[in-house]
């Protein structure tokens, strides 16, 4: 049994199966009805748990103590993905801009407001202006030391321009924890669906630097996710992608791998993506094929989702290369929402917190029933999953919806339950 308000699982014995799926009425035993209320099994069937969730939710956005910037420091990326909403040009995030991004950065964390400073670096391809993040990080480090809050840095990536140097410098001095790349599948797959703009394919480079960086003591303390976005091109290479990685010697502690559908930025994905239900059954083949090569992976969230993401807390803004701020990191630089921005750098008192975006409300918009969030059992650890696309038309309901069932199985069967006989 997977509880989604606290996100723990639960083995139990039959009886109490019975018991909590309505087979059994109660109340029974009063010792065991007592242990399955107080974990939250048991509530009372007036409870209204899908608002208690809301109202947490609400307020974990409205009372952040994080503060976080989204920081796109480069319009370009140097690969050339079919799917990519985004429309890339060679600019950067300019001194001016720096500055007051910098200055906005240190008002928050002066204020005695938050216990954290949290930045993540996005793009474009973040690593195109390597300069801008060193240049931004040690101002943003600085800022976080004086004023006596933690800094924790993000970076999301393609990998292209990592080596071992780099990411001492990324780890030590800007201090940054965990690096998400994309790997869409085994070399000749990756290397077609992610094509560099000059030519070639990355995937070997990429893998090669990660199996370094796993051997690099002063890099103990850098984690990596390895993300594959599945499409009706590689969903089947679930096999072949797991065995090269682990022949590679990704299948490690610090390495936790992923797959994710590819979605909509705004542009025409028909002929790339899968279905949901299809995606359905492609996680579980490459969660099977992580497991046999000993790969990291979650099988379930491990923890309620209560602010689902930076568009639904002031708390968090992204800054985009040309000085404007977002609180959606689907909207700079993909045409057709990138006028969608809530205000410039230059002109925004950096003091105060971004203005209030279009998915602000989100919590009030599921709890009115506008979607199909409210009345779902996994709310608690979805939250909705993107409010942008709920917007577009385009319900972005994860996989784990359809296949929860058998990642349930999946858990139980490494914790060494065996399957009961169809009617017993």
């Amino acid at each position: 049994m997977w509880l989604t308000t606290t996100a723990r699982v639960f083995l139990a014995d039959l009886d109490t199966a019975a018991r909590l799926d309505g087979r059994q009425p109660g109340p029974g035993d009063g010792d065991r009805e007592q242990r399955l209320t107080a974990a939250g099994l048991l509530v009372d069937a007036q409870r209204d748990e899908a608002a208690e969730v809301l109202a947490a939710n609400r307020a974990a956005a409205r009372d952040r103590r994080i503060r976080e910037f989204v920081v796109m420091p480069s319009a370009y990326c140097n690969m050339g993905c079919g799917y990519c909403g985004q429309r890339h040009e060679r600019s950067l995030l300019h001194s001016g801009h720096r500055a007051a991004l910098i200055e906005r950065a240190d008002r928050a964390v002066g204020s005695g407001r938050y216990d954290a400073l949290a930045v993540r670096w996005f793009g474009g391809e973040p690593l195109m202006a390597y300069a801008v993040l060193r240049d931004l990080s040690r101002s943003f480090t600085a800022s976080a030391d004086a004023a006596g809050v933690r800094y924790s840095a993000r970076l999301v990536t393609n990998g292209v321009l990592l080596d071992v140097r780099k990411l001492r410098t990324l780890h030590r001095e800007c201090r940054v924890e965990r690096i998400e790349v994309t790997l869409d599948g085994p070399a000749a797959a990756h290397d077609a669906g992610r094509p560099l703009k000059r030519g070639g394919g990355s995937f070997h480079q990429i893998v090669g630097v990660l199996a370094a960086a796993l051997a690099e003591p002063e890099l103990a303390g850098l984690r990596f996710v390895v993300r594959t976005n599945v499409g009706v091109h590689n969903a089947e290479l679930a096999e072949p992608f797991a065995a090269a990685l682990a022949g590679a010697g990704l299948a490690h502690d610090r390495v936790v791998c992923y797959p994710a559908p590819i979605h909509s930025w705004g542009n025409d994905v028909t002929d790339m993506a899968v279905s949901r239900r299809a995606m359905a059954d492609a996680e579980l083949a490459w969660f099977a094929a992580y497991r046999r090569h000993g790969l990291r992976f979650s099988l379930l969230p491990s923890a309620p989702r209560p602010v689902v993401c930076a568009a639904t807390t002031r708390h968090s803004e992204v800054a985009a290369p040309d000085g404007r701020i977002y609180s959606c990191t689907e909207q700079p630089l993909v045409p057709g929402v990138s006028d969608d921005h809530l205000g410039r750098l230059s002109t925004l008192d950096p003091a105060e917190l971004r203005p209030t975006g279009a998915f602000d409300d989100w919590y009030d918009t599921v709890d009115a029933g506008a979607t199909a969030c409210r009345d779902c059992a996994i709310l608690p650890v979805c939250g909705g999953a993107c409010p942008k696309l709920w917007r577009e038309g385009m319900p972005p309901c994860p996989a784990l919806r359809d296949n929860v069932h058998r990642r349930l199985d999946l858990y139980a069967g490494a914790a060494g339950c065996t399957p009961l006989p169809v009617g017993s």
